[in-house]
């Protein structure tokens, strides 16, 4: 049988847990020749014991299937689910990175024509929720005859080969991809630099840590200055939670520089987005922070597709209905504030 979406190219922004699941899983079970997945997390809940069975049958088939992920990240996936895999035929790979170093790319591949790419990992509090609340997250989506350079990233990080002299961003196409390697590679720095730069009268940003180092503070202060418009919105609690008073320090140096900061009070937001002039979007795995600008193996895509902004401006609109201004107490950080500006570059 053809599948249904072999006709034509099409990006989609998924951007409630539901849709995103269904439709992952959906090319999942669609598969015919390989999958490749790459997570942060994957753990061996309800979600992760679904996709876990739906890979190792779709591995009995003849499929060749791929999975990398973060060890400590991960480090909940049961050795029982782990075996399982292994004896169904999946290619299972742990990256043992050293020290803080992470692998926080969250990538899913399918039949070299199907991408995922966004916040989202494998675990039951993003589909779910959790003490939080409902996950507010997004993913995108794409059919494409030409997703070649993701699919090399995918390659390089699985057979964890160090140097990557013949793959090179690809700025001009749609999608274009960005990445920053485990130690700091500058992708992301220099896409977070293009959008700042890039932006005419305003930019709209979620992320769940806004710990921003002081190389992004200044690059929002000099956006601003030239007269765009920056708002940032954020959860009002955070999912880890000896972060919450980095980040109330954060906050308060960031209204300092200009930008109109948004606190989302009903659930978490763990989406990674950024909307400028509402015509580009960005999306993908790396959030305001020195760890993702600095430490962490992330990647990112931005695409000027119509109907994937619109859905973006949906998002974002749907968030900034439950969100309000930062009170007395958003701002007020338990910590002090040489031990808040030593720890940062760490978070």
């Amino acid at each position: 049988m053809k599948h249904k979406h072999q006709s034509r190219r099409f990006e989609q922004l998924l951007i409630s847990p539901s849709e995103i699941f269904t439709t992952i899983i959906r090319e999942l079970q669609h598969a015919r020749k390989n999958i490749d997945m790459e997570f942060y997390i994957f753990e061996g809940d309800r979600i992760g014991t679904t996709i876990a069975h739906i890979l190792c049958r779709k591995a009995r088939q003849g499929v060749r299937v791929r999975l990398l992920v973060d060890g400590y990240g991960s480090r909940n996936l049961p050795r029982g689910v782990r075996r399982q895999m292994i004896n169904n035929g999946i290619q299972l790979r742990i990256a043992h990175n050293i020290g803080h170093h992470r692998n926080h790319r969250k990538i899913i591949l399918i039949d070299d024509a199907h991408a995922f790419v966004g916040g989202v990992n494998i675990a039951d509090r993003y589909l779910f929720g959790n003490q939080l609340g409902v996950w507010h997250d997004a993913v995108l989506h794409i059919y494409s005859n030409n997703i070649d350079t993701l699919s090399a990233l995918f390659e390089y990080d699985f057979r964890a080969e160090p140097h990557r002299e013949t793959l090179e961003p690809q700025p001009h196409h749609t999608p274009a991809l960005y990445w920053s390697e485990s130690g700091g590679g500058g992708g992301i720095a220099r896409l977070l630099r293009d959008v700042m730069e890039s932006a005419e009268r305003n930019i709209i940003i979620t992320t769940p840590y806004l710990i921003p180092p002081r190389q992004v503070l200044d690059m929002l202060t000099k956006s601003i200055k030239r007269g765009v418009k920056i708002k940032i919105i954020i959860p009002h609690r955070c999912d880890i939670w000896f972060l919450d008073n980095i980040i109330r320090h954060s906050i308060l140096q960031t209204i300092n520089r200009g930008v109109d900061i948004r606190i989302v009070r009903n659930g978490f937001i763990h989406a990674k987005l950024a909307l400028v002039d509402s015509h580009r979007l960005v999306i993908g795995s790396a959030n305001l922070d020195s760890r993702s600008l600095n430490i962490n193996r992330e990647v990112m895509l931005s695409t000027s597709n119509r109907e994937v902004c619109r859905t973006a401006q949906l998002f974002f609109r749907r968030l900034e209905a439950d969100a309000t201004p930062p009170s007395a107490a958003d701002i007020k950080s338990q910590l002090p504030k040489i031990i808040t500006e030593a720890l940062t570059p760490l978070m």
